[in-house]
């Protein structure tokens, strides 16, 4: 299939006709043409990949289609750098100057399309020839914003046929009597459900109230003792010390790794799930980190494709597949998306449903995949008739299984757009935990998303990412609690691979794991989208000599501890096309001045390095949209951020510069996260009109109303936290809050002298964070008369008293309530009728509190408890307090036991 490509074609020309208008001159027509012919070859592809099986001709069809648009592309994308660059075009008007810049380049272009032109001609030809016909969108549909409301991973996810796994693992491996360290594996195929099992056995409450320490870690098989190692330590640390752990991590030998880890385990209970081991010497590797006390029953749960992984498990669950009654549960469930109404198939759809079944085999992730091909048919028979067909045919077709046949069919059944999405899943790493902010920015870079109406890009590429959960093609691993979007996903290895396939035969895209100059070799066939596993002296060698001036998207997966700075000559001026350029965790300390040859670049992902400063040649990146520096220390950047008036996001800690940064006109600006409140005031922030989210480091002279009576004529300015810039630091008043009436989101971290009245909050807020605020009288009194906070959050240090009282009536309109590390809270008291509309309760290690307010057993809406209690205090707790737990109504309650230090 050419689909993807086509599209990324489609949306290049055009945006060249929407950026370019009155400026193309006789080019334009051509260049509508190409456009317009491009789009019409869409609904032409399909029925070609249906007959490219049985046709070598048409597979030839489909290639040359797909050549065609990636070379138009190309030349499309050129012209704009060209005639957007006057630093290359003075040099190209060197040899022509008897024209004016863009006569020059209008030539150049019109010869170049007039060439394409002349061979979409003879495809188009050659397609009548092949008797190809326009069957798009014969049964395809996208969601509506009514459907995305009932989307399945906002509910409980589809569980079926577990109860009775998780009561053997229980019995048998975890909470068995036996003291000391024992391990047990889950295995089977891929997409048979090892890590939903090993998910349910994790949160099972007994579990959680029995040991001191959970983690959880995926291996995969691109294994890194370090960055496993790492992960689990972090998970055990309280986030207050996760910076600093990082900071002390980052260059440690392996040995000192293992330390680490072994001291956070030893003394304790524990249970950590690692999943998805793939090779037995790298279990080994890892398992030699964890503490055997014959005194503490410790537990280690694997899961694994292979029986023998690890060879020395006590007790070994092998997975089934789902029996027929299970298999059609589950169907049902995701076919209608309904977890509670199971049996309500209609009669007309029962028979082909069973027959389309027959095709998972009882493997869970194939039942899913299918019932979201189903759930698009709107319970029409003939959808369903079609679905059973399309199996079928490319199960015939290909050769391949009905499973990897229903695998293929979830993609081939996706609308261009979500193919092209979905294609760029296969970027990232296996088993990554995909920040969903980051998978957003990536596709609107990519060039994937279109202008929808009042929508910003980052909107609708958020719908896209929606959809493709609805399809069942992307797993959501965590939540927004304030919002309940979705924070973080991952992609199922088999649907990794089946992206990394597709987009291996319609994008050129190619994965390199060698090192050294084997990389340079494997790039000889120029792969227009790469993801390079490397050492940081491959990266070394890769930047200074390779050439593809075709590359779209390049995305570095491995080193850091190493010094990538030994080298200034990277040659990336021979990447001028690239869009996307992500170097997370790299381990760089120095970026080359040679970055501002990236002209096209439109994502500069730099998390996670040791970089100390930006070259001024930054400047020359006019096309850059995403500037992301987060988890760097401070970081120097040159006064030259104002001249990419493209710029919609910054992410960086903290901006470091000796004079004041020129920023006004960045009027594209929809992110800013973090600066310091001198360096946002001597600039012009009311001239960053866009402004949706604002980070602030306060320091102890910061005007906090002069910042808000500033910052109160941006209209889009939605989120505003505001930060202490150092412990030393304190915010004397939170004034001028009132005048920003758009805000619904405000964090405050630091101590605050003087806490502001009800009436002094923004009118419109509906969530607020307190972290280290030190508040000495109870905040509740203020905050329940906010008649708009929907979420509240405080956190450790947040407040220091030892009772907190909800009056009669207050919080009208509060839905989750957020309570963690408040060291000295002892009593909640909620007066009746009080937080009446609270549908989630969180209080996690607060150590003194001793029982929970009467009150929530009579709050009907009430849906989520969750209790994270220190190991010394649970039992007493829990009996003070079962009465209460036990009688609220339909209740979901995670108790947690956490070791105190």
């Amino acid at each position: 299939m050419a689909e993807a490509a086509v599209s990324f074609a489609v949306q290049t020309l055009g945006n060249l006709l929407i950026e370019k208008v009155g400026f193309l001159g006789d080019v334009e027509e051509q260049v509508e043409w190409v456009k317009r012919e491009l789009q019409r070859m869409q609904g032409f592809l399909k029925d070609a990949s249906e007959k490219q099986a049985k046709n070598e001709s048409i597979r030839q069809w489909i290639s040359e289609i797909r050549d065609l648009a990636q070379d138009a592309e190309d030349v499309i994308e050129t012209f704009i750098l060209e005639i957007d660059n006057p630093r290359r075009s003075r040099g190209l008007l060197g040899r022509c100057a008897s024209f004016p810049s863009h006569l020059y380049h209008l030539n150049k272009l019109g010869n170049e399309i007039k060439s394409i032109k002349a061979r979409l001609e003879e495809i188009i030809k050659s397609r009548e020839a092949y008797k190809i016909e326009n069957i798009q969108g014969s049964f395809r549909r996208s969601y509506t914003a009514e459907q995305r409301k009932l989307s399945p991973w906002q509910r409980n996810k589809h569980l079926v046929g577990l109860d009775e796994d998780v009561k053997l693992l229980l019995q048998k491996a975890v909470l068995e009597k036996k003291k000391g360290l024992s391990i047990a594996s889950i295995v089977g195929m891929g997409g048979i459900g090892k890590s939903t099992l090993a998910r349910a056995v994790y949160n099972h409450a007994e579990v959680a109230h029995q040991f001191d320490r959970r983690a959880w870690v995926v291996v995969s098989q691109q294994f890194n003792l370090a960055e496993t190692i790492q992960e689990l330590v972090l998970q055990l640390e309280p986030n207050e010390n996760k910076q600093h752990v990082l900071e002390i991590m980052k260059n440690s030998p392996e040995q000192h790794l293992k330390s680490m880890l072994h001291e956070r385990l030893k003394g304790r209970r524990y249970f950590i799930v690692v999943d998805d081991v793939w090779r037995q010497q790298d279990w080994e590797l890892l398992a030699s980190a964890f503490p055997d006390e014959q005194d503490k029953a410790s537990r280690l749960l694997v899961t694994s494709r292979s029986h023998n992984i690890p060879r020395r498990a006590q007790y070994v669950h092998e997975m089934k597949t789902l029996d027929n009654d299970r298999s059609w549960e589950l169907l049902l469930k995701t076919a209608f998306n309904d977890s509670n109404n199971i049996g309500t198939c209609p009669h007309e759809l029962e028979d082909i449903g069973r027959e389309i079944l027959t095709k998972c085999k009882g493997l869970p992730l194939a039942i899913t995949v299918v019932g979201g091909l189903l759930l698009e048919q709107r319970q029409s028979r003939a959808g369903w008739e079609k679905v059973l067909q399309e199996i079928n045919s490319h199960s015939g077709r290909n050769r391949c299984s009905s499973i990897e046949a229903i695998l293929e069919l979830s993609y081939h059944d996706l609308p261009p757009h979500l193919k092209s999405c979905f294609l760029c899943l296969g970027f990232f790493k296996e088993d990554a935990t995909i920040h969903a902010d980051k998978v957003v920015h990536i596709w609107v870079a990519e060039g994937l998303i279109p202008q929808e109406g009042v929508n910003t890009m980052e909107d609708t590429s958020r719908d896209y990412l929606d959809e493709l959960i609805n399809r069942n093609m992307v797993q959501v691993k965590d939540l927004s609690r304030k919002d309940g979007r979705v924070k973080n996903c991952q992609i199922h290895d088999l649907l990794r691979e089946l992206s990394i396939k597709k987009a291996k035969e319609e994008i050129n895209f190619e994965i390199l794991k060698d090192q050294g100059n084997s990389i340079l070799q494997s790039l000889g066939h120029k792969p227009r989208h790469c993801a390079i596993s490397c050492s940081t002296e491959s990266f070394n060698i890769f930047s200074t000599r390779s050439v593809n001036k075709h590359l779209r998207s390049l995305f570095f997966h491995g080193g850091g501890g190493g010094d990538v700075n030994s080298r200034s000559s990277y040659n990336w001026k021979s990447f001028r096309l690239l869009r996307v350029l992500d170097m997370e965790g790299l381990g760089l300390r120095k970026l080359s001045d040679t970055i501002g040859e990236l002209v096209g670049l439109r994502y500069l992902g730099l998390r996670y390095n040791d970089l100390e400063e930006l070259p001024s040649s930054l400047s020359r990146l006019k096309n850059l949209q995403v500037l992301d520096l987060l988890g760097n220390r401070r970081v120097k950047v040159p006064n030259v951020i104002w001249k990419i008036d493209s710029l919609h996001h910054i992410y960086i800690f903290e901006i470091d510069s000796k004079v004041p940064l020129k920023k006004d006109t960045l009027k594209n600006l929809q992110t800013l996260k973090y600066i310091t409140a001198r360096t946002l005031m001597l600039g012009h922030p009311t001239q960053m009109t866009s402004l949706r989210k604002l980070g602030i480091l306060l320091n102890f002279d910061s005007d906090v109303n002069e910042i808000c009576t500033s910052l109160a004529t941006l209209e889009n300015l939605v989120y505003l936290d505001f930060t202490v810039h150092n412990p030393e630091s304190r915010i004397q008043s939170l004034d001028g809050l009132v005048y920003l009436r758009h805000l619904t989101e405000l964090k405050v971290i630091g101590e605050v002298i003087k806490f502001p009245g009800a009436s002094d909050f923004p009118p419109n807020l509906s969530s607020l964070t307190l972290r280290w605020t030190e508040l000495k009288e109870d905040p509740m009194p203020i905050l329940e008369k906010l008649p708009k906070l929907l979420y509240l959050k405080l956190m450790g240090g947040s407040y220091a008293g030892k009772k907190m009282v909800v009056s009669h009536e207050g919080f009208p309109s509060l839905k989750v309530l957020h309570l963690e590390w408040l060291g000295k809270l002892r009593n909640i008291k909620v007066e009746t009728g009080g937080m009446s509309e609270l549908k989630q309760l969180g209080i996690y290690y607060c150590p003194d509190l001793e029982r929970l307010p009467e009150e929530l057993k009579f709050m009907s809406n009430l849906q989520e408890l969750k209790l994270c209690i220190f190991a010394s205090k649970a039992s007493t707790f829990q009996d003070v307090n079962s009465h209460i737990i036990s009688s609220i109504p339909s209740v979901n309650v995670e108790l947690t036991r956490q070791w105190s230090r």
